[in-house]
């Protein structure tokens, strides 16, 4: 191959590769700009306006045109909806998110969370609480957000469910035992959160006398 060949095949693939990436980097681009406006309101713990919202969506929008396999554009907009209490949509945008990155505790535990809200403790509830468990057992922010769906519903869970949600809370223990005491009073379950085998080693196992 002469050297114009090789330098023509070369520049060919470096075409190829940058039309590849582009999307992708634009992509990038609108999600962050999304993010920085959510931060913002988070900032100021305030809602968004409806001009504000509808910005960041349409950032988001553009962001999964440009890039449809990444996951994390589907639950910034579930987050979005969540805002608006439109769980529904919500729902729709994580289960599309799972689909695409079923390994992520944070997608399941989010999924278990609105279900728990709207309230649905079906078995794809269930599912959810038991991959989020079993995906990111180490997770402070999963283990809390499971912890709260789960004691929500714990009277209808099954064995199997219930038997994942222990480990959680003997996990949750380690670290923020005082959290996960608050949340089983908040729903009614302290007697169950204190039936769990290892609880009386919390420095808060008192509550359970």
């Amino acid at each position: 191959m002469t050297r114009i060949a090789r330098g023509a095949l070369c520049l060919s693939t470096l075409g190829v590769l940058l039309a590849l990436a582009l999307p992708r980097g634009l992509a990038d681009l609108y999600g962050y700009e999304a993010r920085v406006e959510y931060n913002a309101w988070e900032a100021k713990r305030r809602p968004p306006t409806e001009e504000e919202w509808s910005s960041a969506r349409d950032h988001l929008g553009d962001a999964q045109a440009l890039d449809p396999g990444h996951p994390a554009y589907r639950e910034d907009i579930a987050r979005l909806y969540e805002l608006r209490n439109s769980l529904r949509e919500a729902l729709a945008y994580q289960r599309q998110a799972a689909r695409l990155r079923p390994s992520s505790a944070y997608t399941w535990a989010s999924i278990a969370r609105i279900k728990a809200n709207l309230p649905e403790p079906d078995q794809e509830f269930e599912a959810a609480l038991r991959n989020a468990a079993l995906l990111g057992p180490w997770e402070p922010a999963v283990q809390l957000a499971i912890a709260d769906a789960g004691f929500h519903h714990w009277g209808t869970l099954a064995p199997e469910t219930r038997v994942a949600l222990s480990g959680n809370a003997l996990r949750t223990l380690r670290r923020q035992d005082g959290k996960l005491f608050e949340l089983a009073r908040r729903h009614g379950q302290l007697a169950a959160l204190c039936g769990m085998r290892g609880v009386e080693r919390s420095r808060l196992a008192r509550a359970c006398i």
